[in-house]
């Protein structure tokens, strides 16, 4: 891998379609992990035009690439961000936050659903609509938390569904 402005290297780098993002040191990469805000010149994480196919997660000492049609949902538990196995139901411990994770997955197959969950489309079993205009949503595999998008949202999760 080459030297990238100023000889900074990339610690972590995730390929695919559509949107990748790359850290560049350890210092960003430990602010990243807390989601705390960074005022720097540079940016923490940039965009590469050809990503989320596949990601990449710890298990143990090793690394497992996983497909992004394998992923049922993100969620956020306790400020530590998890993938869930759709096949598997295997749960992952991520390195970087839901919002960094939302930016490099493909949107036509992820939707926020809330602020703790990111959901595949794949994984959408049915909604139905709760009080207020809102939606509550079930997943397959199920998850401990009832997932109801807002009224805000639950027309762009209609849509999302519709088009994709």
């Amino acid at each position: 891998m080459q030297p990238i402005e100023g000889g900074r290297q990339p610690i972590e780098f995730i390929s695919g379609e559509g949107r990748d993002c790359v850290i560049y040191d350890k210092t960003e990469a430990m602010l990243i992990n807390k989601e705390l805000m960074v005022l720097s010149e540079e940016p923490l994480v940039r965009e590469a035009p050809d990503a989320g196919k596949r990601i990449l997660v710890r298990k143990g000492r090793e690394y497992v690439v996983i497909r992004c049609e394998d992923v049922a949902y993100f969620y956020i538990d306790n400020g530590i961000s998890y993938l869930i196995e759709a096949k598997t139901h295997y749960k992952y411990m991520m390195a970087r936050p839901l919002r960094n994770i939302e930016l490099a997955v493909d949107p036509k197959c992820f939707f926020r659903a809330t602020k703790k969950y990111l959901v595949n489309i794949n994984a959408v079993v049915k909604f139905r609509p709760v009080k207020k205009g809102k939606i509550a949503v079930q997943l397959h595999p199920d998850p401990k938390d009832p997932i109801v998008i807002s009224q805000l949202k639950a027309g762009e999760f209609k849509r999302w569904l519709v088009e994709n």
